[in-house]
């Protein structure tokens, strides 16, 4: 039996990891300034929420594997209950809710940082107040509740104001721009996104800067202005490479992907899923790796190479059911649907385009939705089954027009018409 914490959490690591796991609770350590042979108890909320956070690169369920099983080591609830010092309690709670939102349990922490919010006002501590907004905004963004994460943004804009933060002013900009994304409403979002950019630009802040751009790349993709996305992707790409933040360099690469498979040039799409995927592998993001990986399923099989399509669509939707991760099963699914579409399977086509599009659907992503309803709708016309492609089409319709996206609104009314 281990007869440390130190021990104790080597083990946890070394059963995750493997050998990597001894160097991995080391450096953590010596990020957080903890003595890795004499870690205490009041000493681990704030490895939790490092040492999940890191393991969420692997997945939800790592890091889930690794909160629990530190759990089981101490109760993290009632080490924050103990402590009689405020402003150490309220760093505890802030980093208790951080290692839970990582492990995938949002409730909690969104409980945990409530409290947490709470006790800064008590305190006076602004600035903490300003971080806990922008992590609750979040989270009621990954819920799909975008009134409630408008709030929290502004709030924390407001305060980063009243400070004077010019880099929490950024942070909640393009927070505020992102929500903005998420919900469809794309001129709103790049109103808060060039904001953002020109106060990153003023305080010369260069990572600042290639995170925008990466966002308004995303809001011009889902707009249908694929070369200026590819533009600010690019942009953001030369920033990370040079930075050598390889988990950043994946996600543009995947992107710039997604913008050139919406542009139909599936060649070159291809070829930037392939550098994710191989980029992805060499930090071990398994996620991003996983959402290359469907992505790449999709465009090989639009290139008609079903072997590799199939391949990489069942080690794609393999990940994200271990994760739970259903924004992830949604595109992995959509990939399927789309193959199959492909090879004229039209039943196995259908039974997946129905799984993605329930799960857009709770996810509250219309993009997406009205994406997989589209594509759904090419499919049956194909088949031959006009008056229920007519039914998905039309609602796709609905859903780019609301949205107001307008290449797509361009292609959908082109497909209906060719119903007629």
């Amino acid at each position: 039996m281990p007869a440390s914490l130190s021990e104790s959490l080597t083990d946890i690591m070394v059963s995750e990891l493997g050998d990597m796991g001894k160097f991995v609770i080391k450096k953590h350590c010596k990020d957080l300034s903890i003595d890795f042979h004499n870690i205490q108890a009041s000493d681990l909320p704030r490895l939790a929420d490092s040492l999940s956070a890191s393991m969420k690169l692997f997945g939800t369920e790592k890091a889930k594997n690794v909160y629990g099983k530190i759990l089981k080591l101490n109760d993290l609830d009632r080490i924050v209950e103990l402590q009689t010092d405020s402003g150490k309690k309220l760093d505890d709670l802030t980093h208790l809710a951080s290692a839970r939102m990582n492990a995938g349990e949002w409730e909690a922490a969104k409980t945990d940082y409530t409290e947490a919010l709470k006790l800064a006002g008590d305190l006076r501590e602004r600035e903490k107040a300003a971080r806990i907004h922008r992590a609750l905004g979040n989270l009621a963004l990954r819920n799909g509740e975008y009134r409630v994460a408008e709030g929290h943004f502004g709030e924390n804009l407001i305060i980063a104001q009243e400070l004077k933060n010019d880099r929490e002013i950024v942070e909640s900009l393009r927070s505020m721009g992102n929500g903005c994304w998420r919900k469809g409403t794309y001129d709103i979002a790049l109103g808060f996104l060039k904001d953002a950019l020109r106060k990153a630009r003023n305080i010369r802040d260069d990572d600042a800067i290639a995170q925008v751009y990466m966002a308004m790349a995303n809001v011009y993709d889902e707009k249908g202005e694929y070369e200026k996305g590819i533009d600010y992707a690019k942009q953001s790409l030369e920033h990370f490479e040079k930075a050598e933040n390889l988990n950043s360099v994946a996600t543009v690469l995947n992107n710039i992907g997604v913008a050139y498979a919406r542009m139909e040039n599936y060649t070159e799409s291809v070829q930037y899923y392939e550098r994710c995927i191989e980029v992805s592998g060499k930090s071990n993001y398994v996620l991003m790796q996983a959402w290359a990986m469907f992505n790449a399923g999709e465009d090989y099989a639009k290139l008609g190479d079903f072997e590799m399509s199939m391949k990489y669509c069942e080690d794609s939707l393999a990940v994200f059911k271990k994760m739970k991760d259903r924004l992830g099963m949604s595109g992995a699914y959509m990939s399927f649907a789309i193959a199959y579409r492909l090879k004229e399977d039209y039943a196995q086509s259908l039974e997946y385009f129905r799984k993605s599009i329930k799960l857009r659907e709770e996810l509250a992503m219309p993009y997406r939705l009205a994406d997989a309803c589209y594509e759904c709708g090419l499919m049956l016309a194909k088949k031959g089954d006009k008056a229920a492609a007519r039914k998905y089409l039309e609602r796709a319709l609905r859903i780019f027009t609301d949205i107001s996206s307008a290449k797509m609104i361009d292609r959908t009314k082109a497909a209906l018409k060719d119903l007629a």
